[in-house]
């Protein structure tokens, strides 16, 4: 049985490649009928040709004796140009994508056909008794140009006459110089939305000044010229070429008020295939919005504290939490544990890692269930990123925000310290600065818990980061802005002066924990995240990063600030001092007395547990009221980061 499946498939195979190969030689069997047409064509216009000059050439008044003689060689002169086509490979190609090297083939074999017949002519005349010329040297010479245009004109006829089509199409400019652009430029009226290349944008003056051409067209300008270009020649599209996120970056910036749209193509494969011009908004990086280079670090410091340790993170199964464990576990720790109260998140999550890990169901609000666990798994490194984060949400739901976010914080510290935690590092937030919001609060307090555990005297070294929104991550504006874009908007925004500090998750988590390993006492740090965005101008650079153009193809609709939402956030109330590296900063600010900031958890705790918002909102007040005492003065982010001096 099993030889007759081995032999039924081996026949299929056999089958299949007969069938194949059969399907070629058709279609190479037609090519060589056309050149044979295409061969005793151009022989005989170069007969006629050469018949109009009778008046110089008296051997030329009997005409039908040349064209008798032209009908029996015309046999011999096809069987040599199909002979040489054959040899010089002019037969198995996709024509339509055709170049050069293909057309070198077809010029090779006519040229040595041409030859080859005129030896015959000159050995039949010399070595014969034959007095006429069977065919004339003239007209085999110009037989084989004639021939060489006319299997060029077949084989290439797409390419030649695209450009008139091309024509037809929308303008484009192309951003880039390579190989790979000039492909783009010949094939553009081809691709599914494509038009007609008017020139080049090259990255730098360089490549302007040398005034050489790519696929016979101009490089026009620079990237900085990018808005002038596209209105002078009225340009419908700016294509990026490559995978080089600050040039589309700079392409972007330069390109948000200029009414043309953006297409990326960021592998060179893209347009060899003949895949789609545009970029789908799902395969947006985030990397291409942000208006600055993401941040790298030397992670060797963050490797030494993680490899051989236990370590726990708290809300696995977020955006940020997640990518700490996979971080971590690139680290060679002896185990981690991630923990989370959202058995759906921390499933899917888990899918991504791999290593030595183990996942815990749940909640940072059960501290008996916690103490349980962290008895049992007894952790030295603990990463709370467990959090609710939707300010507006949460305004309507304070309860939620104290229970989670101040005693879930409580609870992980007091288990941790119980069981002989080594390190304790809290993510927190630039919404914790002056907070607006009931979010935010409940932040600021987390911080002074983190602030105050030294205080515990347990040799456990307690750290809070913070910084601003990750883009990607639940809760960030990205995802929202993506589906609204995908269903044709509008896409909203709550003011058009609105700003905020972004940074990938990526980055984020490296400078965490980056943090945690210079982290020596109860400290508490920034990340400098660069200037901060204007939200309407994110969800431009989105637009136009999905091909599309902000309020022609996708309206941008303006809905007011909403509950606990700042215009600004801002980065740090006190002192900044620098750290080894540049892109960590630590905050210096008076903290609250241990016993204080715990009591005011208690009573926090009492009054969520019992539904009693007035009262909370009465304590939050209070603690509002404590924190604008210390006499911390507001810092200048953008100068700090600049001079690295004591404010």
């Amino acid at each position: 049985m099993l030889g007759g499946t081995i032999g039924g498939t081996s026949q299929s195979t056999w089958r299949g490649s007969i069938v194949a190969a059969a399907s070629r030689v058709r279609a190479d069997i037609l090519f060589a009928v056309v050149d044979l047409f295409v061969v005793a064509s151009a022989y005989g216009l170069a007969l006629t040709i050469r018949m109009l000059d009778r008046v110089v050439d008296p051997r030329l008044e009997n005409p039908s004796t040349f064209f008798r003689n032209l009908a029996w060689a015309l046999p011999i002169i096809m069987l040599v140009h199909l002979i040489y086509n054959v040899w010089a490979g002019a037969y198995g190609h996709v024509w339509e994508h055709a170049s050069t090297a293909e057309a070198f083939r077809v010029a090779v074999a006519n040229i040595a056909a041409s030859a080859t017949l005129l030896l015959i002519s000159f050995a039949a005349r010399e070595f014969t008794d034959s007095t006429p010329v069977v065919v004339p040297y003239s007209v085999i010479v110009l037989g084989g140009l004639l021939s060489l245009f006319g299997m060029g004109l077949v084989r290439f006829r797409s390419r030649l006459f695209s450009f008139r089509r091309a024509l037809d199409g929308p303008p484009i400019l192309v951003v880039g110089s390579s190989r790979e652009a000039a492909s783009f430029a010949r094939q553009a009226s081809s691709l599914p939305g494509g038009g007609h290349v008017v020139g080049f944008v090259a990255d730098d003056e360089l490549s302007l000044k040398s005034g050489r051409k790519l696929a016979g067209l101009p490089i026009l300008g620079t990237i900085d010229q990018i808005g002038e270009l596209a209105q002078r020649f009225s340009a419908d599209q700016v294509v990026v070429m490559g995978n080089d996120p600050s040039r589309t970056r700079a392409v972007v910036d330069r390109c948000l008020d200029t009414d043309v749209r953006l297409r990326i193509i960021p592998e060179a494969e893209d347009v060899l295939s003949n895949r789609s011009l545009t970029l789908d908004v799902r395969d947006i990086g985030v990397e291409d919005i942000l208006v600055r280079p993401p941040v790298q670090t030397d992670l060797d410091a963050a490797r030494n504290l993680i490899r051989g340790r236990r370590v726990l993170v708290t809300g696995a199964g977020g955006s940020i939490g997640s990518e700490i464990v996979r971080q971590i576990l690139a680290f060679e720790p002896d185990h981690v544990w991630a923990l989370d109260r959202d058995e759906t998140l921390l499933h899917e999550a888990s899918l991504q890692w791999v290593g030595p890990i183990t996942n815990i169901l749940c909640d940072v609000r059960d501290p008996i269930k916690l103490v349980r666990s962290m008895e049992m798994i007894r952790p030295e490194l603990v990463f709370h990123a467990a959090a609710l984060k939707h300010v507006p949400m949460l305004e309507s739901e304070p309860e939620e925000a104290v229970l989670t976010n101040v005693v879930g914080t409580r609870n992980v510290i007091e288990a941790g310290s119980r069981v002989g935690m080594r390190h304790f590092i809290l993510i927190s937030t630039d919404k914790a600065v002056n907070p607006s919001s009931v979010m935010g609060a409940s932040k600021r307090i987390a911080e002074l818990m983190t602030q105050a555990g030294n205080d515990r005297r347990d040799g456990c070294i307690y750290t809070a980061v913070r910084f601003g929104n990750v883009l990607g991550s639940r809760g960030s504006v990205v995802p929202t802005f993506v589906e609204q874009i995908k269903l044709g908007g509008p896409v909203t925004v709550t003011d058009p002066n609105m700003t905020r500090y972004f940074m990938t998750v990526d980055e984020a988590v490296q400078l965490v924990l980056h943090a945690a390993a210079l982290s020596v006492e109860s400290e508490v740090f920034l990340l400098d995240m660069g200037e901060p965005v204007r939200i309407v101008d994110l969800a431009k650079r989105m637009i136009r990063l999905g091909g599309l153009r902000p309020e022609r193809d996708i309206e941008i609709a303006y809905t007011g600030k909403r509950p606990g939402e700042k215009l600004t956030e801002t980065l740090a109330v006190g002192p900044l001092m620098a750290t080894s590296h540049p892109k960590i900063l630590e905050v210096k600010f008076e903290g609250m007395k241990t016993h204080t900031v715990f009591e005011l958890v208690a009573a926090l705790e009492e009054a969520a547990l019992a539904g009693n918002r007035q009262r909370l909102y009465e304590l939050l007040g209070s603690f509002e009221a404590a924190l604008s005492g210390m006499s911390e003065v507001v810092v200048d982010l953008e100068l700090e980061s600049r001079d690295r001096i004591w404010i």
